[in-house]
């Protein structure tokens, strides 16, 4: 690149003037003092693009974890959702055979006063 169009040119120095000060700078040295940061560069930046390649992947693994277990999750809620449901269906009915129950007892234990009370003998 810009190495190959220098190599046949004898760097020359150039007399140069900074806050009142003569350098000598060699162009030679100053191409190749930024053609080696460019590579340097390049390699950082070629570095950073495999460690944000290997977070990606990595990132996206376990989204896909999360997927599966948001997925799991809800089979289960789904699961225990029936069976809240059965429960309740089961209590209800429970609820309404106690009912029952109650109202038979009531009216035997009704029925075995009158007849304690027919015999004369008073309930204490």
């Amino acid at each position: 690149m810009i190495a190959n169009f220098f190599a046949g040119i004898k760097p020359k120095p150039i007399l140069e003037i900074i806050r009142g000060r003569i350098l000598l700078m060699d162009v030679e040295k100053t191409i190749q003092f930024i053609l080696d940061m460019q590579a340097k560069h390049e390699a950082v930046i070629q570095q950073a693009d495999e460690r944000f390649a290997n977070f990606r992947e990595q990132t996206e693994e376990r989204f896909r974890g999360l997927v599966d277990v948001s997925m799991s999750l809800a089979s289960h809620l789904q699961t225990l959702t029936h069976s809240v449901e059965e429960t309740n269906t089961s209590v209800r009915e429970l609820r309404e055979a106690q009912a029952s129950t109650d109202y038979k007892l009531n009216a035997l234990i009704e029925t075995v006063d009158k007849l304690v009370k027919r015999n004369g003998h008073p309930l204490a």
